[in-house]
């Protein structure tokens, strides 16, 4: 009986020590957040075999809409701190370029359109990266996959030819930090450590200038009504008439004609023009 009571007070002393383990790495992850979000790759010509001293990528990975939750740690203040301390010559973004060629919408997340309005404001280069269709076959509504990847990273390398000896920020969702460095990696690309990679989060840091209390981008309503309007009329109406999509498929692109969709979109203006980081409960 002894031997048994032992037993279980050794365990339950093990299980314990583990919970408390599991706690302590669960708390320093969700503090340090951050720092596993943004990488750097200095790039070489592969084909050559000759190192391309400079071109810094640097990858941010961002959580759309989280970034407007106090618990995710993780602000949008906080992101555009980053960019700027960063100081990039040139900014790639998670939106598909065929859209902003043909209609001059930024289709991407609300990260990526207050990352395009910051690239305005400040007469930053910015280039779309992103890709993704509506069909039959591969579509999957708000996921990535591995085909999306692969045309994310031969649209980089396109766009990266383009800028030699630059410095370059990626902007994606964090989902897709990861694939994208493996890929840069496997093109030759080599890793970087970033000296305190947590300071480019704050304010001033890095020799960035303190602009004071934080605002929005001046032209992100703008860019964010245009946005909305298309996923709530134009893009379904376009879904919708197309012959060779099939029924289970333009079942999730209804066309939003109570402006529910839109209403609800519209609502971030109201933190835009309040310069307010987090949403109300």
């Amino acid at each position: 009986m002894k031997t048994v009571c032992k037993f279980f007070l050794t365990a339950g002393k093990i299980l314990a020590g583990l919970i408390l383990l599991t706690f302590l790495i669960s708390s320093v992850v969700y503090i340090n957040l951050k720092n596993f979000t943004v990488k750097k790759i200095r790039m070489s010509d592969a084909q050559n075999n000759v190192q391309n001293h400079g071109q810094e990528v640097y990858l941010m990975g961002t959580f759309h809409t989280s970034h407007f939750d106090k618990m995710s740690n993780y602000s949008i203040e906080e992101m555009l701190n980053a960019v700027k301390n960063i100081n990039p010559d040139v900014i790639f973004i998670e939106a598909r370029e065929e859209n902003f060629d043909r209609l001059g919408i930024v289709d991407g997340p609300v990260d990526m359109c207050i990352a395009y309005s910051y690239c305005q404001e400040f007469q930053i280069p910015v280039e779309m990266i992103d890709y993704w269709k509506v069909d039959n076959d591969t579509y999957k509504k708000n996921t990535t996959t591995a085909d999306r990847d692969n045309h994310i990273h031969q649209n980089i390398m396109k766009k990266l030819k383009q800028y030699d000896d630059k410095k370059i920020l990626i902007i994606c969702g964090f989902g897709h930090l990861y694939p994208q460095c493996d890929r840069l990696l496997s093109a030759g690309g080599k890793k970087e450590k970033i000296p305190h990679a947590g300071n480019l989060f704050k304010r001033g840091a890095h020799g960035a200038e303190d602009s004071g209390d934080f605002k929005y981008p001046s032209s992100i309503c703008d860019v964010w009504e245009k946005r909305s309007y298309f996923y709530a009329h134009t893009y379904p109406e376009s879904i919708q008439s197309d012959e060779n999509i099939n029924a289970d498929v333009k079942a999730q692109w209804p066309v939003d004609t109570t402006n529910r969709f839109y209403n609800s979109q519209m609502k971030y203006c109201e933190l835009f023009k309040s310069n307010r980081i987090y949403k109300e409960k």
